[in-house]
């Protein structure tokens, strides 16, 4: 005979084994929730990182943008002497130096002294540097000056300051026109050309005047 203690104690086995099916259900789930979540967490780890990685490229871009230096192709730079002769100076290239902006490099640059007038005269050299605020321009290798008077002169350096006009040069010089030819260690020529003066081992030849 049945009582009613007997009927609950009868009833509790099929509950917990259901129980213990939904628990086996539910074990999966959670699995699978605990997947979506370090999913969730390896995407946003994703995303910041590269987020961070951009900001760093962008920045290290930029950092090399201003520091690379300002390169110019055919540039020309024009001005007046003190004498009021104007010049102009042009290259095959122009590159400011990064970390002195004073500084411009220059490539074949070509120096006219009285640019624009009947007789002008002419520096050449393969490679210059031009100083803004020294305003002046330092000729190197090969150089080759041709004044108005139709003298041609070689020489290693010249430096050449662009307020007064004047050119000199410490590693020696050697030309020639029509009175004759010279050559000596250092040079200076000042006042439009009327002063030159030459320093060290000087030999100068004049031609004779018909």
């Amino acid at each position: 005979m049945l009582t009613q203690s007997d009927g609950a104690g009868a009833v509790t086995p099929s509950q917990t084994a259901a129980e213990r099916a939904r628990n086996r259900r539910r074990k999966p789930v959670r699995r699978l929730r605990l997947g979506l979540a370090i999913f969730a967490i390896g995407i946003a780890v994703a995303v910041i990182v590269q987020a961070s990685w951009r900001s760093l490229a962008s920045s290290k871009l930029q950092t090399q943008a201003s520091a690379a230096p300002l390169v110019l192709d055919k540039p020309r730079f024009t001005g007046v002497l003190k004498d009021g002769r104007p010049f102009l100076i042009t290259a095959d290239r122009a590159v400011r130096d990064s970390e002195d902006q004073n500084i411009v490099r220059l490539t074949t640059p070509l120096l006219v002294r009285g640019y624009g007038e009947a007789n002008p005269s002419q520096a050449t050299a393969k490679t210059g540097v031009y100083r803004e605020a020294e305003n002046t321009l330092l000729l190197t290798d090969e150089v080759k000056i041709t004044s108005a008077e139709g003298y041609d002169f070689d020489a290693p350096r010249a430096l050449i300051d662009l307020r007064t006009g004047s050119v000199s040069g410490d590693a020696g010089i050697a030309g020639s026109g029509p009175k004759g030819s010279t050559q000596a260690n250092a040079y200076s020529v000042t006042d439009k050309g009327d002063r030159v003066v030459l320093k060290g081992r000087v030999k100068t030849r004049l031609e004779p005047q018909r």
